[in-house]
């Protein structure tokens, strides 16, 4: 039993044990197995110190390292290190040849491990342990490892990458690209910030244009004589058509529904231009422009053949696509305000027209275009990435100003009257034209104002009763009696022998009727309108006297309506008078004057001598506020008695009876009520032959209402009338028709007493 020392003959590593070999057949020695400790003579035994076996792995543990553990490789052991490093050691050289030859073959291939084998029989050797780890050659052309069970593989020196200087690199760009953000930053909220805030808000900002409502102008009840609507606007884009047939179907298309407001043949020359846009209809009503569209969108279609070819490629597609779109295009619709006047152009004359962009043309809508017009307004709002307006982002709003709307004196039922008496009365009497105007008597006021010519609009003969001066013939005669009265030189029943003519400034002036010497009371010179005894009285006053009077009723003056185009009359100063020319201004002739100016006259006679200036605008409305016009400029013309006794005169114009009292107006008369008036038949010059015409006159009336409490002042003037050349036959039976309307629509009662009868020629002849 060993005793645990190194002198202990039973040690088996003593040196004595140790050094009992015995040789090989091969000539080599080996130590006798009985030299040999049990556990190494039995390799299979579990030698002391060593490490268990190694157990099976799960797929994700690590193997365990390989290396060649210290007490493996040789033992500290006397006596018998050497030995077992040495027989270690020439196994190892063998495996490590045969390692070195499969580097160069399998280049980085892990090696097998070693296999061991049973030691021969009788032989001694060292304890073996496991093989140390080598590492596989580089070669030339280096192979990817191919990862074992598992095991890690060691990349190259050359593909290692520094993570550390990687890592600061990284690090270095991101601190330049924030420091580089980070001043960009303060630049855009520091130096750049207002201009950039102008700028996206620009970008999103609208302007809307509020519209200013034209305003309308009404009738002296409100009746609406003209007002805006909501209208559409035809226009088309001639080159996008296909071919001719499309233009004349829309064309066709476009005349069924507004019949003669359009011509094919206008529609076909426009369509046809080479123009880029050309208007087709204007003032369209949205439903019948509505019904129009859907008509001509159904002719605006690609064809059967062109349909087809779109299917046979992309491009082919394209084109087709294209001229579809154009085609869409072709035939177009804008929003345009239509400026409509009700009763089918009821008082057009006087209301006047408006051209296309809205503006006044004539009439009121010209004079007072300002005041209609209005003031358009805007406002600021934002819009999304859509273009829809954001709600409550309104902004600089400025409130659009609705035009102020007019009302003007004229009354519509009683002004759509007067234009059909008229019309009728120039057709019955084959007159080339025709005026009439009625007027209030205490306000001056315009309650009608009409003119007609056959075969033209209003808008194409304008408004005559205040543009037109003319010759106003007799009517005018009541100038030269009002100044006779205002002095005293007659009487309504003075009596005056007149002869059938008189002889002045080198001519022969005669009355309209042949007769010889007469006494005629001045109610009768006025009433049978004789020319003879009006020069009679005319020479009572003398030329300067007259001249004075002329200039009292604002002859050769505006009236100052609120009218365009309003003509002042005319008639020659008293030191550019001829020797003829007292000859004819007290009878009416060589003066022009317009129709409103006559009817001035009449007004101020039943207004007691106080000539009021003819005011059409009755009062405005603003912001729904009404304001009413005043009564404009008064002048005395005449004493209030001469007015009185003047009027009373005028009634026997009217007055019908036997020769003694039948005035030249009995048509004029109304019964139930006192008419004063008086007519007027004057010569035109002959446009050939520069002189006075025998054929072609002005028949005219001009009269009061009652004449025993006045109310309304009317004149009316038919130009060149074929039938019934005189005032008398033409003017005074539409004086009756217009007067007794008047009357009955203002519910005027009649006269308390018949009017009296005056004597015209005395019975004493």
């Amino acid at each position: 039993m060993s005793t645990g020392r190194r002198d202990d003959p039973q040690d088996p590593y003593h040196p004595a044990r140790s050094r009992r070999v015995e040789p090989t057949p091969d000539g080599r020695r080996r130590v006798a197995p009985d030299a040999l400790p049990d556990y190494l003579a039995h390799p299979r035994q579990r030698v002391p110190n060593r490490p268990a076996p190694a157990r099976a792995r799960s797929a994700g543990e690590r193997r365990p390292s390989t290396r060649v553990r210290r007490d493996d490789r040789s033992d500290d052991r006397p006596g018998e290190g050497p030995e077992l490093i040495g027989a270690r050691a020439g196994s190892a050289a063998g495996t490590s040849r045969t390692t070195s030859s499969s580097r160069g073959t399998a280049g980085r291939q892990t090696a097998a491990p070693r296999q061991r084998t049973a030691p021969p029989t009788g032989a001694v050797r060292a304890p073996a342990g496991p093989a140390p780890r080598t590492r596989p050659a580089r070669t030339a052309s280096r192979k990817k490892a191919v990862s074992q069970r598992g095991r890690r593989t060691r990349r190259d020196r050359g593909a290692r990458v520094n993570h550390r200087l990687r890592t600061r690199g990284a690090l270095g760009l991101i601190l330049v690209l924030l420091t580089v953000a980070l001043g960009k930053l303060i630049t855009i909220q520091t130096v750049d910030s207002k201009a950039l805030a102008l700028a996206g808000l620009d970008q999103k900002q609208y302007v809307q244009n509020l519209h200013a409502l034209r305003g309308s102008i009404d009738d002296r009840t409100g009746a609406p004589l003209a007002f805006t609507i909501a209208g559409k606007l035809i226009a088309a884009h001639p080159a996008s058509f296909q071919n001719d047939a499309q233009r004349s179907q829309v064309a066709d298309i476009l005349v069924a529904g507004l019949g003669s407001a359009v011509n094919k043949q206008d529609l076909m020359t426009k369509l046809k231009s080479k123009k880029n846009y050309v208007y087709l209809a204007r003032d369209v009503l949205p439903a019948v422009s509505a019904a129009m569209m859907a008509k001509v969108a159904k002719v605006l279609v690609l064809s059967k053949a062109d349909k087809a070819l779109a299917l046979k490629s992309p491009a082919d597609g394209k084109r087709v696509a294209a001229v579809q779109k154009k085609l869409v295009n072709a035939v177009v619709t804008e929003n345009q305000d239509i400026r409509t006047q009700p009763g089918d152009g009821l008082a057009a004359a006087v209301v006047g027209t408006t051209y296309a962009n809205g503006h006044g043309q004539a009439g009121i809508e010209s004079k007072f275009d300002a005041l209609l017009t209005g003031k358009d307004g805007s406002r600021t709002l934002q819009l999304d990435s859509n273009g829809v307006a954001i709600p409550d982002t309104v902004t600089k709003l400025t409130p659009a100003m609705d035009g102020t709307s007019i009302t003007l004196t004229l009354d519509q039922d009683l002004q759509y009257s007067v234009q059909q008496y008229l019309q009728a009365q120039v057709n019955s009497s084959q007159a080339r034209s025709g005026c009439a105007v009625v007027k209030g008597i205490s306000d001056g006021q315009i309650y009608a104002m009409a003119c007609f010519q056959p075969g033209k609009t209003a808008a194409e003969i304008g408004n005559p009763a205040v543009s037109t001066p003319f010759e106003p013939g007799s009517v005018n005669k009541v100038v030269t009696f009002a100044a006779a009265l205002d002095r005293g030189l007659i009487s309504p029943n003075a009596v005056l022998s007149v002869d059938g003519q008189i002889s002045m400034g080198g001519r022969n002036i005669h009355d309209a009727w042949a007769h010889g010497a007469v006494n005629m009371t001045a109610t009768g010179i006025l009433a049978k309108s004789s020319n003879v005894g009006t020069l009679m009285i005319a020479q009572k006053l003398g030329p300067s006297v007259f001249a004075q009077e002329l200039a009292k009723y604002n002859l050769g003056r505006k009236t100052g309506i609120e009218l365009p185009g309003e003509s002042a009359g005319s008639y020659p100063a008293q030191a550019q008078w001829s020797a003829t020319s007292f000859a004819n201004l007290p009878i009416g002739q060589g003066i022009s004057m317009t129709l409103l100016q006559l009817v001035d006259m009449y007004q101020a006679i039943g207004n007691k001598g106080v000539m009021v200036s003819p005011t059409i605008i009755a009062g405005t409305t603003k912001a729904g506020v009404y304001t009413p016009t005043k009564i404009r400029a008064t002048a005395q013309v005449m004493k209030p008695t001469t007015a009185t006794t003047l009027l009373g005169m005028l009634r026997g114009t009217v007055q019908g009876g036997n020769w003694y009292h039948d005035g030249t107006a009995p048509k004029a008369a109304i019964p139930g009520y006192q008419v004063a008036g008086k007519t007027g038949t004057a010569q035109q010059v002959d446009p050939v032959t520069k002189s006075y015409s025998p054929t072609l006159t002005n028949a005219t009336f001009a009269g009061v209402v009652p004449a025993d409490n006045p109310k309304f002042a009317i004149a009316i003037m038919i130009d060149a009338p074929v039938n019934g050349s005189e005032g008398g036959d033409s003017a005074a039976p539409l004086f009756h028709k217009i007067a007794s309307y008047a009357l009955r629509a203002y519910d005027v009662p009649p006269s308390a007493t018949a009017a009296p009868v005056y004597d015209l020629y005395t019975q004493n002849q």
